[in-house]
């Protein structure tokens, strides 16, 4: 698989190997994988084939091995029979104490010893003085030494046979070069030993199973067993989340504090949650990515089978870099992060707070099958914010139907209100909360219910909540599976409301409710939707284009000068207008007979962005003469601004009128590789700023979703009479885009702008273009491939 990936990024399409028909062993590790006998020489051998290119088969084989792997070797940090802590001391609060006594009074179910030179018992714990003299074999060692002398406890605990590390010690890769470069080499130590490490500098790690009960770290708090996993990438925050876990009373299956993730990251724990039957619900705490394409790739197939919430930090931009191009001048710092988790279907939370507000709704209750939601109070200051919060969050508050106003009215007081939302005013009681929620959960036009309750008479309000148990209940019974949220106003807010066996999410403020809600609706209709395609086309010219980007590069250039640009998008199927370069007036005004009046005549030229606020552009000329005396005026404004050298010529095209200006675009991010945009385009694409990203490749739905994301999407369908645009060209026009991305990494940025939207079936033309290119190697074949989830066409 490792091969397969090297050999993709390296241009090898094939594998192939002779075989002796007696070695049974490695026939069968080739036909596993996926070669076929191609051939049978003449000496008896057989010729086995493997084909590289993306296929069902191949996809599937490297996402199952890659589970076995991830699966077996996570295993022994989360059920080892044995655990030694090494650096355990007697004195409390130090961070070996704290860790040796949570282990042992928490219960670990497991052997436990501590490596202490000066100590033959700790706490009732046996302790040694060298890891190699435990008298048995030890699964799991946490070290929490100094960081001077990690290298060599490793050393020990490897040649022990420790195939598990977790080393809480800091002063490594995050202290700068030198720490970077010893905890390379303590890496390269434990993966040679075929072992795996969570940390430096991290908290440690936790299993709530009651077969195991391991509290391997020094958090002091011990949320209760449950179904939720979480992963921090911050030690300290891991601490202030767990707290917060124990007292929302959040049920955990298992936390690992990843810390600098040397070894072990997020991508290796969603592995293994993925075939965890303790786990339901994944929740990530992310400061960095290791590898964004491994994650997209793991999220897109996890995502479906087990929802995944994510908290990333680090959304404000610093600072704007100098960009050359609308595109990369428009992509902030977290655009690619957002996008990436939209196409891979991870739920992003803005705080801690929310991310457990939206795990709790996930692990108690069915994903709705809508966005109509219900509100039923007895307040109308509660409600009048749940109906705004909920807009906000991309839910419905349905107007109800007269049958379900009538029936309502039959029960509750006449001066209540019995549209959406309801209010049962202050007076409602224990019975009016239990045949509101049952009537409103029975409607056929209500996907979900949040349940508000402002507590009048403290004394009251156990019978009111035991009304609201009521009428859940009885819809329960009844089959009626939707997702039901409450918002308690008072000092138990936040506590979750018990039901028999089930568990209602219960929110402080009607705003909690309501976002928390409609993150999980946004989930629902992603997963409900079908897995989106990569597509490709028959008619691309890769190497033709890469050939031009690499011309230019061994000249020295940075942009690609007009002729190259067009070239490029040509190789590529782009539905470019007529055009022609032209060097001298008599050239333009030649060409503009040729293909008829009127023309435009905009400067072609690397150095200049914005040629209009240059006045390099020139519309509507309906002569010879007047092209002429474009072509003379936009020279002289050019040659004013950046010299003689720095013009190309004049590109002279037909004028297209109608239409909706749109920008598509490339800009390379750094770790996340190529981003595909799209948005309204024009002259002030950057001022209007209503573009769009995604992480290439697209498929067909990301394609799909960016044309209907943008603000400016009603111009594209036919605003107030205007005649709507050819969106399936669009489309196609995007998804080349892609393909260009991913297949000429050259590019480092690239505007089209504007694309002009034609009437249905009339295609799009792409009028004006830019193309950076830079000497890195992009991203490569593999990652691209390895992206890719089964099913891509």
């Amino acid at each position: 698989g490792r091969l397969a990936e090297i050999a993709l990024a390296r241009g090898i399409d094939t594998f192939e190997a002779d075989v002796l028909p007696s070695n049974a062993r490695m026939i069968d590790v080739f036909e596993s994988f996926g070669f076929v006998v191609q051939d049978r020489l003449d000496n008896g051998t057989l010729r086995f084939a493997l084909s590289l290119t993306p296929t069902d088969s191949l996809e599937d084989k490297l996402a199952k091995r890659a589970r076995l792997a991830a699966s077996a070797s996570m295993k022994r940090f989360f059920t080892p029979a044995s655990v030694a802590v090494v650096g355990a001391g007697r004195k409390p609060g130090t961070i070996g104490a704290e860790i040796l006594r949570n282990l042992k009074d928490t219960g670990y179910t497991g052997k436990l010893v501590a490596i202490n030179p000066n100590a033959s018992e700790i706490g009732g714990v046996p302790s040694y003085t060298r890891i190699g003299d435990v008298p048995f074999p030890v699964d799991l060692a946490v070290v929490v030494v100094p960081a001077e002398h990690v290298p060599g406890v490793v050393d020990e605990a490897l040649e022990k046979g420790v195939k598990a590390l977790v080393v809480i010690t800091a002063g490594f890769g995050e202290t700068g070069e030198e720490g970077r470069r010893v905890e390379a080499r303590i890496l390269e130590k434990v993966r040679a030993a075929g072992a795996r490490m969570i940390g430096p500098n991290c908290m440690g790690i936790l299993n709530m199973d009651p077969a195991v009960q391991m509290n391997a770290s020094f958090s002091p708090v011990r949320p209760p067993a449950g179904a939720i996993a979480l992963s921090s990438q911050s030690g300290a925050l891991g601490v202030a989340i767990l707290r917060l876990a124990h007292e929302r009373q959040i049920g955990l299956s298992s936390f690992v504090s990843v810390g600098n993730k040397a070894d072990v990251s997020s991508n290796d724990l969603l592995e293994y949650w993925e075939s965890d039957p303790r786990t339901r619900v994944i929740l990530l705490y992310l400061e960095s990515f290791g590898n964004p394409r491994r994650f997209a790739r793991l999220a897109r197939r996890i995502a479906r089978e087990k929802p995944i919430v994510a908290l990333k930090a680090g959304r404000s931009r610093a600072g704007s870099r100098a960009a050359g191009s609308h595109t990369a001048a428009l992509a902030a710092k977290d655009t690619a992060v957002d996008a990436l988790f939209r196409q891979a279907g991870v739920i992003r939370a803005d705080t801690i707070d929310e991310m457990f507000d939206i795990a709790a709704c996930l692990d108690a209750q069915p994903l709705p099958a809508g966005p109509r939601v219900a509100i039923v109070t007895n307040a109308g200051g509660p409600a009048i914010l749940a109906v705004d919060a909920c807009e906000a969050a991309g839910l419905r508050v349905v107007e109800f139907g007269p049958e379900l106003r009538e029936r309502l009215e039959t029960f509750l007081p006449r001066n209540a209100s019995v549209a959406n939302p309801i209010d049962m005013i202050a007076s409602a009681g224990a019975d009016a909360y239990q045949r509101t929620i049952e009537t409103v959960l029975d409607a056929a036009d209500v996907d979900s219910l949040i349940v508000v309750f402002t507590p009048v008479d403290d004394a009251n309000s156990e019978i009111v909540l035991a009304g609201i148990r009521a009428g859940i209940s009885s819809a329960r019974s009844r089959g009626v599976g939707k997702p039901i949220v409450a918002c308690i106003m008072s000092n138990a807010g936040g506590l979750p409301l018990r039901v028999w066996n089930e568990t209602i999410p219960t929110y402080a403020f009607p705003e909690n409710a309501a976002r928390a809600l409609g993150k999980v609706t946004a989930f629902a209709s992603w997963r409900a939707a079908p897995s989106g395609l990569f597509w490709t086309f028959d008619d691309l010219h890769v190497e033709e284009a890469r050939n031009i980007c690499r011309a230019a590069l061994a000249r020295g250039d940075t942009w690609l000068n007009d002729e190259d640009v067009w070239g490029v998008l040509t190789a590529f199927g782009f539905p470019v207008a007529i055009h022609k370069l032209a060097r001298t007036s008599e050239e333009a005004a030649l060409f503009a007979s040729v293909i008829g009046f009127p023309v435009a005549a905009k400067l072609a030229s690397t150095r200049v962005v914005h040629k209009t606020e240059l006045g390099a552009v020139r519309l509507n000329l309906a002569s010879a003469d007047e092209v002429r005396a474009a072509f003379e005026h936009i020279v002289a404004r050019a040659e004013a601004a950046v010299g003689k050298a720095g013009i190309d010529g004049v590109l002279i095209q037909p004028m297209i009128n109608g239409g909706v200006e749109t920008l598509l675009g490339i800009t390379h991010d750094p770790l996340f590789g190529p981003l595909v945009a799209f948005g309204i385009g024009g002259t002030n694409v950057e001022a209007v700023n209503d573009v769009r990203f995604r992480v290439a490749p697209l498929t067909d739905r990301d394609a799909d979703e960016l044309l209907r994301e943008i603000r400016g999407h009603a111009l594209l369908t036919g605003h107030r009479g205007r005649t709507p645009a050819d969106v399936p060209a669009l489309r196609d026009v995007l998804l080349r885009m892609s393909c260009l991305a991913e297949q000429v990494p050259e590019i480092e940025e690239l505007d089209l702008n504007p694309v002009i939207a034609l009437a249905p079936g009339a295609g799009c033309r792409v009028i004006d273009a830019r193309i950076k290119i830079a000497a890195h190697a992009g991203v490569s074949a593999a990652d691209a491939v390895i992206a890719a989830p089964a099913g891509a066409a």
